[in-house]
């Protein structure tokens, strides 16, 4: 019993010595995430995004090879191009391909947040092979693209062709028979001309003449962008014109004329004031935004920005010939205004001069009018016509009617001066500068405390941003502060770089911060703490967060450097946190500010 007793106490401490063992390690911790798990997650995640999905990536590139191979055995590859659109193809599909390249690490930091409270076994690692599984979707359809781009800019060779006595013979018969016909027909027409295919405009003010015109096929790529004209109704910079009062019955019903695109016009044409013997006929095209009133269907069409014909352009006294060249041009631009604006833009106008030719629309104007316009969307194109030759530079401004007829001069009620719409641009940016001049002084004499700032000493990282938040508005590196960002990178590659210094600038609602000074030790700095400088293998939001949590609270902003492309990246602080809406953020090279410094210097 003695024994029994005390193999019953013993079995009773050891069961009581684990329980307290397991009291004091508590709950077992959850394993950190493993990296291959994050990565398929991630990979099943993208599928779910139509433009990234695995059949769509494929359909694309089938489609992208299946016109490669069709450039390289057709015998007209110019006809294939139009006929398939390929060029403006082409351009929304590097559009799709850069925008989702440029926001990978939003999708990925969007998608990692997910696990947040989580732990990782190598966070690094997962966000390079989440970043390789996007590269190995979007890098084949870029390099795709660029290669049947080289294909349709390759030159045709002609195919040697061996053929036997019988065959030549046939071909003899068919070619005497067609050569009869052609001959028939042409006597027929009298000595007709036929069309050409080149941009070329001949004698374009004879009446007698209506198949002449500027062949600029113009087929407007699908709609990505907001159809907006907000920022431009109420704007003392754009020249207002109801079409009412020039017009009958116009499709249009207002025209914004942007001032420094009014300058761009004036200058092309000044000089034939000056030399009215070497006058010529010249033209442009201008870009801008357009909507339509369906209730009302009219159209309210802005006129920003010239595109100038390429050097494969001849002009002469009575003829008109914009290359081929400014086709080219158009759309790049276009692309470019479309990516910066985030706002659709199209070809709204184009214009051309009569010199002492008076004002009128001929029937070649109206040719190129109607190949110029708008597949789905034809009644908001314009035309101007300038006689540069009279005084004040006379012009008159064409449009569709409804029916999409066009203008005539008859339909007008009355001209204008391209002399008198140059000066009210000169005295339109007097006014802005003056006013705001009025208002910076105004602030900095009102407002204690907010320093004043000569802008040219600084280097705005924010005024790219596509949108900005009034309490980080902008800012301001001086050139010391890009010199101490440049002295930073030597001693750290990765982590805190230093604490920015700085001031405070307010205009109105809008705040701006100076930053100053660049330092690891706050006792060596003159003015307040405003913001973080990182150095970041990725612009990772949680990762970047974790570098600046304990200051949070009082900074406005945090510098990012990637070392992998050289950007510096101003990120916002806004509502108390790092902004993840890449609207708000400023890119720039660093090579760039290094180059600013030494002019500002």
């Amino acid at each position: 019993m003695k024994k029994l007793k005390s193999l019953l106490i013993l079995l009773a401490v050891l069961l009581f010595s684990g329980i307290q063992v397991l009291a004091i390690k508590g709950p077992r911790k959850a394993d950190p995430l493993k990296t291959e798990d994050v990565v398929n997650s991630f990979a099943a995640y993208i599928e779910e995004i139509p433009y990234l999905k695995k059949s769509a990536v494929e359909s694309l590139q089938s489609e992208l090879e299946n016109h490669i191979n069709c450039l390289k055995s057709t015998a007209d590859k110019e006809a294939y191009i139009n006929a398939n659109n390929l060029r403006f193809f082409i351009v929304n599909q590097k559009d799709s391909v850069e925008r989702y390249q440029g926001k990978s690490s939003m999708l990925i930091e969007d998608f990692l947040d997910r696990y947040s409270k989580l732990e990782f076994e190598d966070r690094d690692k997962c966000m390079d092979k989440m970043q390789a599984i996007l590269n190995d979707k979007l890098g084949p359809c870029e390099q795709s693209l660029n290669r049947l781009e080289r294909e349709m800019n390759a030159k045709t060779e002609k195919p040697i062709i061996d053929l036997d006595n019988q065959t030549l013979l046939i071909l003899g018969i068919v070619v005497g028979v067609l050569l009869i016909v052609l001959l028939i027909i042409a006597i027929s027409k009298s000595g007709k001309k036929k069309e050409s295919t080149p941009v070329h405009l001949r004698d374009p003010h004879s009446s007698n003449n209506p198949e002449s015109g500027i062949v600029v096929r113009r087929k407007t790529a699908t709609i990505l962008k907001k159809q907006s004209l907000e920022d431009v109704i109420d704007n003392p910079n754009y020249m207002k014109i109801d079409v009412v009062d020039f017009c009958y019955e116009s499709a249009v019903r207002r025209m914004y004329i942007k001032n420094t695109c009014i300058e761009e016009i004036y200058n092309m044409y000044v000089h034939d004031q000056d030399a009215p013997d070497q006058a010529r006929e010249y033209g442009c095209m201008v870009l801008g935004r357009w909507v339509h009133d369906e209730e009302n269907n009219e159209y309210y069409v802005s006129l920003e920005q010239i595109v100038l014909p390429g050097d494969d352009a001849q002009f002469e006294e009575y003829e008109l010939n914009f290359g081929g060249k400014i086709k080219l041009k158009v759309l790049e631009e276009l692309r470019k205004l479309r990516r910066e604006k985030n706002l659709q833009y199209d070809l709204t106008c184009w214009i051309h001069s009569h010199p002492g030719l008076g004002i009128f629309f001929s029937n070649s104007d109206s040719s190129v009018q109607m190949q110029l316009k708008h597949p789905t969307h034809p009644n908001f194109l314009t035309a101007i016509v300038v006689d540069t030759l009279t005084p004040g530079m006379q012009l008159g401004v064409f449009t569709f009617h409804r029916d999409t007829t066009i203008n005539t001069k008859n339909d007008l009620k009355k001209l204008y001066s391209l002399a008198e719409w140059y000066q009210w641009a000169l005295n339109s940016k007097e006014n802005e500068e003056s006013k705001g001049n009025k208002e910076s002084k105004d602030e900095s004499e009102s407002d204690n405390g907010n320093v004043s700032f000569n802008s040219e000493d600084y280097f705005n990282t924010l005024a790219q941003a596509e949108t900005h938040d009034n309490d980080c508005y902008g800012i301001e590196l001086s050139s010391n502060m890009v010199v101490d960002i440049c002295m930073a990178l030597t001693e750290r590659s990765n982590g805190v770089g230093g604490m920015i210094h700085g001031t405070t600038h307010k205009q109105g609602q809008k705040t701006e911060y100076l930053a100053e000074q660049l330092v690891d030790n706050e006792a060596q700095a003159t003015n307040p703490l405003i913001g973080y400088f990182v150095v970041a293998q990725h612009r990772s939001i949680p990762s970047i967060r974790k570098y600046v949590a304990d200051r949070l609270e009082e900074i406005k902003f945090v510098l990012v450097y990637t070392p992998a492309d050289g950007l510096l990246t101003s990120i916002p602080v806004i509502a108390g946190d790092l902004s993840t809406d890449i609207k708000y953020y400023g890119e720039q090279k660093l090579e760039e500010l290094k180059q600013w410094t030494k002019r500002s210097r």
